[in-house]
């Protein structure tokens, strides 16, 4: 190379202002092969915890490379991170883990937005549903850059690995040539096709494929890691949020418009709540009077109600932005009859929680209930911060607060463990109404086993029947994952799990658990049965 095309080649800045683009994209391999160790072909355990660690951990080593101080902001979301990414270590019902997972890459990437300045208390719903969705658009975009701009001074100004580096992209191109044609001659000359397999049994195609897999896996990972490594640090002014410095859309509707839009829904809930009193919390006598059960009262309209709690801050919410209040007097009416409107839909909100409650005595607790049943609480917690937001005008910090609260969500469903929770609930219902629904429980996740051992050596004779067979299945599937398992791939739950059933062992003893085929004419499938004192059944655990 000419020497003042190098010099024009050391002096070009760098991709994006990086000062070490080189290091990062270091630390960003290092994660894509992390994961390919952590993941492939293996099941998740303390790997998912460790891996995200690892992505933390990357991320404060690469603001030091690039001599940036990590906002506030990001560090206060790196702490409820780690906690949603270690609880999968904890949990394995599967809502609880997927909202830990979503949850702590959603925060990944408001991390990566946010590394660099302090706009978390500022921004809006647009601006978090634009981090949420942009910044893994342009993790695929950002890295090409910084890789053509590390490739430009790192090898095209250097002759002898810029002779090697074509070698080896000739050598790449040439391979899927050679195999089309190889494959092609194979099959038109007997002789030279044996050669060919003999050569394929010598390369081991199949353990070249899988290292292939595993190169690929770990190249696309890491380039995606530098792409939120490059956006999360390329130098660029503070980002502009939405609507902070003047609204999207300018006030166009007069107060009185608003006014009586929110007078009339105000009314009409106020009746709503009159009949609520009146025979819902009036006690079981005034439902009967009117015609219904207390059941089927209770069962109606929770759906509905909850639809109606949303819409209502829906409402609220757009009649804040789009109407006209410029005077004092008209923000404080306006606030006076939006109070009252949270209000109503406060009682409401207590209305469908009555239901849910008079349901779950009824029927039992479920995965769905537990789920609303969570939801209810954080959906009040939700109106009242709405409403302190509303009459101190500082709307525009509810989306903040609403991500707050989906945290809030998802650290519950961790906190009261879902599966555990349900098979406690209904124990205690057996006790009082004499009525339990095994065969549901028996489908939750390993993170019920423990509460199934205890209501085993508590239940029946007729519990025990149906509870112990498919536990010794849950046993052996446990035993097994144990011997495949190695210490990533661990898991605080499945472990607990097993030392609950083993502390079964003199009642799951008459119980063997065998693996046999299945399928006419000959054997198709594998199905695991247990055979025990009342016959055999298929295991669930296997199906």
């Amino acid at each position: 190379m000419h020497p003042d095309e190098s010099a024009s080649v050391e002096s070009k800045p760098k991709a994006f202002g990086l000062l070490r683009p080189g290091g990062l994209l270091l630390l960003a391999l290092g994660l894509g092969l992390a994961f390919e160790i952590f993941f492939y072909d293996r099941r998740p355990g303390l790997s998912i915890f460790l891996w995200f660690a690892l992505g933390v951990g990357a991320a404060l080593a690469a603001a030091a490379m690039e001599r940036t101080r990590v906002s506030i902001s990001a560090a206060v979301l790196l702490v409820p991170l780690l906690v949603l990414a270690g609880m999968t270590f904890f949990r394995l019902e599967p809502l609880t883990v997927f909202l830990d997972i979503v949850v702590a890459l959603a925060l990944f990437a408001l991390v990566a937005r946010l590394i660099r300045d302090h706009q978390l208390a500022d921004m809006g719903w647009l601006d978090l549903g634009w981090a949420l969705v942009g910044v893994p658009l342009e993790a695929w975009i950002r890295p090409w850059p910084v890789v053509g701009d590390l490739w430009a001074r790192r090898v095209k100004e250097r002759g002898g690995r810029r002779v090697a580096f074509s070698v080896l992209r000739g050598l790449a191109l040439a391979v899927p040539v050679v195999v089309i044609f190889g494959a092609l001659l194979g099959g038109a000359d007997l002789v030279f096709g044996d050669y060919v397999e003999a050569a394929l049994r010598w390369l081991d195609l199949e353990r070249l494929l899988d290292w292939a897999a595993r190169g690929g896996v770990t190249a696309l990972v890491g380039l995606f890691c530098l792409g939120i490594l490059v956006v999360a640090y390329r130098r660029q002014d503070p980002r502009r949020l939405f609507g902070k410095d003047r609204p999207l859309v300018a006030p166009f509707l007069g107060f009185t418009e608003a006014a009586v839009i929110l007078g009339a829904v105000d009314l009409l809930f106020m009746g709503f709540v009159a009949i609520q009193f009146a025979y819902l919390f009036g006690g079981e006598a005034n439902i009967d009077a009117a015609g219904y059960t207390y059941a089927d009262y209770a069962r109606r309209g929770f759906g509905e109600l909850v639809a109606v709690a949303i819409l209502s801050l829906g409402l609220i919410y757009a009649l804040a932005a789009t109407t006209r209040r410029a005077e004092p007097r008209l923000r404080r009416a306006f606030a006076a009859l939006s109070a009252l409107l949270v209000v109503l839909v406060g009682i409401i909100l207590v209305s469908a929680y009555q239901r849910l409650v008079l349901y779950e005595n009824a029927y039992g607790f479920s995965r769905l209930r537990t789920y609303t049943h969570v939801a209810l609480v954080w959906l009040g917690i939700a109106f009242a911060a709405f409403l302190l937001l509303l009459l101190a005008n500082r709307l525009r910090l509810l989306a903040p607060v609403g991500l707050g609260l989906a945290l809030g969500f998802s650290l519950s469903l961790n906190v009261i463990n879902v599966d555990a929770f349900i098979v406690e609930r209904n124990t205690q219902r057996l006790a009082q109404s004499g009525e339990i629904d095994v065969v549901y429980l028996l489908q939750l996740s390993n993170d019920a086993v423990p509460g199934l051992a205890e209501l085993a050596r508590q239940g029946t004779d007729e519990i025990r029947a149906d509870l112990l067979p498919q536990l010794a299945c849950r046993r052996s599937a446990l035993r097994r994952g144990e011997m495949d398992r190695t210490w990533v791939s661990s898991h605080a739950s499945q472990s607990a799990a097993l030392q609950a059933l083993e502390g079964l062992a003199e009642w799951l003893g008459p119980y063997r658990v065998l693996f046999v085929y299945r399928g006419e004419p000959e054997p198709h499938w594998p199905v695991y049965i247990v055979i025990g004192p009342d016959g055999t059944e298929p295991c669930w655990a296997w199906r």
